[in-house]
């Protein structure tokens, strides 16, 4: 499924990192998956459009970005080589991906978004 995820440039210094998540938890948003490289912080929260708000007040530079979420089935060996394989058939390229905090599922960026959301509509691990 498409969802929205808030990435922010964040100061590759010691406690910045921190800084934000500080901010986020003052205003008792919970982050649900986070991917770091860098200064560049990716998050999935409940409400992206109040998180970049938020973060902007504070003189961060933030974006939002359509990204997948999807759900791997759990103790089933080989289902996201499945999904991969299927994915790399329509020549799509994940530009990156993480995984949510309760591992649950994953994040993926891919060169397509709409032909990604597609195939794992339809796909059956």
């Amino acid at each position: 499924m498409i969802i929205k995820q808030v990435t922010v440039i964040v100061e590759n210094k010691e406690g910045k990192l921190k800084e934000v998540m500080d901010i986020l938890a003052a205003r008792n948003i919970n982050v649900e998956a986070l991917g770091m490289s860098d200064t560049v912080t990716r998050l999935i929260v409940a409400d992206p459009v109040e998180t970049k708000h938020l973060l902007e007040e504070y003189g961060y530079e933030v974006e939002l970005t359509d990204v997948i979420s999807v759900k791997i089935p759990e103790d089933k060996p080989g289902a996201l080589a499945g999904m991969l394989v299927r994915i790399a058939e329509e020549h799509i390229n994940l530009e990156y991906m993480y995984s949510y905090a309760s591992g649950s599922g994953l994040i993926m960026y891919p060169s397509d978004v709409e032909k990604t959301n597609e195939l794992l509509v339809e796909w059956d691990a």
